[in-house]
């Protein structure tokens, strides 16, 4: 499957759709299109409000629907990339979103029907299992759906990182690797990550197999590196700030094995010192330092 494609479908009645998203590294957000039967069309992330409809319309195409038969608008997370297009499409439709009431600052808006972990999501012949994940953000959650065992993580596996980005998470690392540990108990055989991750030299959102157990491993690894080199830094420094030891870490980093592409001196966005941050906050226990 092209990663350039607009929409595929991925199994039987499931469609992936990419909404783009300009100016940042990975260029676009996965949405995923369910058809329930009789119970219409479920979704899973309704992308940048800009360019929902253009990326919804060939994912409802494929499967026969259009927008209007859409009931369900299911949210990983708060952030706009993967909540912009909700309420353009309960206009529309009608739909209900479910998302985790933890999220609804970053959101703008609160669900139709808050979620939290153990919940299932039930329209027509299809079910959604509620996982909570935090970590990336306080209310980021999952979708198991045990049928086809397929599970949709949004921002919740973070993948290796790049030579410009690393694993980002805005909450705290302690969750999103006690997260992650969660997610690697889940029989898995098709899992849908929130954008493309580098993985067996290729760039991805889809992993099928094997390879679910085998991202969520480098995602946990990566993640442990950056909390292990985080916590060497801190202890031989008289000072836990940022902008003083970001160099440092950033050093480390690059000396790990998981991190061996990553160079200190070349340009990061501004989300690694999220990452940074949390990981400090979590060393600490004093919030956000």
């Amino acid at each position: 499957m092209s990663e350039s494609e607009t929409a595929t479908l991925i199994a039987p009645d499931v469609v992936l759709t990419r909404c783009p998203k300009p100016q940042s590294h990975t260029g676009m957000v996965t949405m995923v299109a369910i058809d329930a039967g009789a119970g219409g069309v479920v979704l899973v992330d309704s992308g940048m409000s800009e360019y929902m409809p253009a990326a919804l319309s060939p994912a409802l195409t494929l499967l026969g629907r259009d927008v209007r038969d859409v009931t369900a608008v299911c949210s990983t997370h708060g952030h706009r990339d993967h909540t912009g297009g909700s309420r353009a499409i309960r206009e529309l439709s009608g739909a209900r979103s479910y998302f985790s009431p933890h999220d609804t600052d970053l959101a703008g808006f609160a669900p139709d029907t808050p979620v939290s972990g153990g919940d299932r999501i039930i329209r027509g012949d299809v079910s959604l299992d509620v996982v909570e994940t935090p970590g990336h953000t306080a209310g980021s959650v999952c979708f198991y759906e045990p049928v086809r065992r397929l599970l949709i993580v949004g921002d919740s596996v973070q993948g290796t990182g790049s030579a410009r980005k690393l694993p980002v998470y805005y909450g705290s690392g302690r969750q999103y690797r006690a997260s992650i540990r969660s997610l690697l108990k889940l029989r898995i055989d098709l899992m849908v990550v929130g954008h493309p991750l580098d993985w067996q030299g290729a760039r991805t959102s889809v992993f099928r197999g094997t390879d679910c157990q085998g991202i969520l491993t480098a995602s946990l690894r990566a993640s442990e590196v950056i909390a292990a080199a985080t916590e060497t830094v801190r202890r031989t420094s008289l000072t836990t700030d940022l902008p003083a030891n970001r160099s440092a870490i950033l050093s480390r980093l690059a000396a790990a094995s998981t991190f061996a592409h990553f160079d200190p001196g070349a340009p990061v966005e501004e989300d690694t010192d999220a990452t940074l941050l949390s990981e400090l906050s979590d060393l600490t226990g004093s919030g956000k330092p």
